[in-house]
C-alpha cells in the first residue's frame, strides 16, 4: 500500500446539508485518480494554514466507490463545531475554485465486498457519523446486488439530519434492499420506537423487533462515543459475533511538543489521529 501523501486539489462544489454542516467535493485530475481511489468508509486529511499555523483535519468520504470511478468526484462531509478551528474555517472560507492540500485516502472502517454476497448489513449511526456510513451503504448496494442494508440513524430533529434527501433517494431506488429508520430525540414521531436517543435500551429494542440479530452478517457503528458504546454492547449482547461488528472510534491523542493544533470532534475517526498529530 502506498504511503499517504498530500496533493493540491481544486474544490468543485460546496453544498449545504444542514444549518451547521456541508459537503465539499474536489476535482481529482486523471493523473491522480489512482492515488485517490478509496475503499468505502475511508477518510482524507485536509491541510491548510490558519492564522499562520499549519492545521490538519480529517474528514470521511461520503460518495460511493462507483460514483468516484465514474466521474472522479471526491466528496467529504464537514460539520461545524463550536470553537472548532478547522470546521469553522472550512464552512466560512472554502468556495468552488479554491485549492487545498488533500492527503490520499486512509482508514480501516470497511469490510471487503463481493458481487456474489447475499448479506444483511446493519448500521447504527448518529449525527455526522453518517458520513462514512453513507459511502458504505451506497457502495454495498451498488456492488452487491443481492445484499440488503438497514440503517438506524439518530439525530436531535428532522432539520439536523445530514444527507436527508440522499438517504430518501437511496430508499426509493433500493426499495427492497434498503431500510431506513430515523430516531429523533427532540421531534416527536408517531412510532414510539423512533423517539428518544440511541442508547443501549433503544438499540436493544430495535434488535428485538425490527432487526433479527441472527440475520446480521456485518454491523457498522459510527457516531458520538456513548452511542457507539451502546450500539456495540447491544449487538454483542444480542449474539452478533464481535468480528462482525465494525466501529469507527473517536479519540483524543496525548499532546506532543511542537505538534500542530488538532480539532477533535465526534466526526474524527480515531485512525485519523495517527496521521494528523
Amino acid at each position: 500500500m502506498a504511503t499517504p501523501q498530500f496533493h493540491p486539489l481544486r474544490i468543485r462544489d460546496v453544498r449545504p446539508e444542514t444549518a451547521d454542516a456541508l459537503t465539499v467535493s474536489f476535482d481529482v485530475p486523471p493523473a491522480l485518480r489512482d492515488a485517490f481511489r478509496f475503499t468505502q468508509g475511508q477518510f482524507v486529511t485536509l491541510k491548510t494554514h490558519i492564522d499562520g499555523e499549519e492545521t490538519r483535519r480529517s474528514y470521511s468520504i461520503c460518495v460511493g466507490v462507483t460514483d468516484y470511478d465514474r466521474d472522479g468526484e471526491l466528496r467529504i462531509g464537514i460539520k461545524r463545531v463550536r470553537g472548532g478551528r478547522f470546521s469553522n474555517f472550512a464552512i466560512e472560507t472554502l468556495k468552488p475554485g479554491h485549492e487545498i492540500e488533500v492527503m490520499t485516502p486512509d482508514g480501516r472502517f470497511f469490510t471487503h465486498l463481493n458481487a456474489d454476497h447475499a448479506k444483511h448489513y446493519v448500521a447504527f449511526s448518529g449525527g455526522s457519523g453518517i458520513t462514512p456510513v453513507l459511502a458504505i451503504i451506497k457502495t454495498t448496494l451498488d456492488m452487491e446486488p443481492t445484499s440488503r442494508f438497514t440503517l438506524v440513524y439518530g439525530n436531535r430533529s428532522v432539520d439536523a439530519i445530514m444527507f436527508a434527501e440522499e438517504l430518501e433517494d437511496l430508499k426509493n431506488r433500493y426499495m427492497d434492499r434498503f431500510s431506513l429508520y430515523h430516531v429523533l430525540s427532540d421531534d416527536l414521531q408517531d412510532v414510539e420506537l423512533f423517539n428518544g436517543v440511541l442508547d443501549q435500551e433503544k438499540c436493544k429494542a430495535f434488535l428485538s423487533t425490527l432487526l433479527s440479530p441472527e440475520e446480521i452478517d456485518e454491523a457498522f457503528i459510527c457516531g458520538p462515543g456513548p452511542m457507539m458504546d451502546a450500539a456495540e454492547a447491544a449487538l454483542k449482547e444480542a449474539g452478533v459475533p464481535p468480528k462482525q461488528i465494525h466501529v469507527e472510534r473517536f479519540g483524543t491523542p496525548l499532546p506532543q511538543a511542537g505538534a500542530p493544533t488538532i480539532e477533535i470532534t465526534e466526526s474524527t475517526p480515531a485512525a485519523d489521529l495517527e496521521l494528523v498529530i
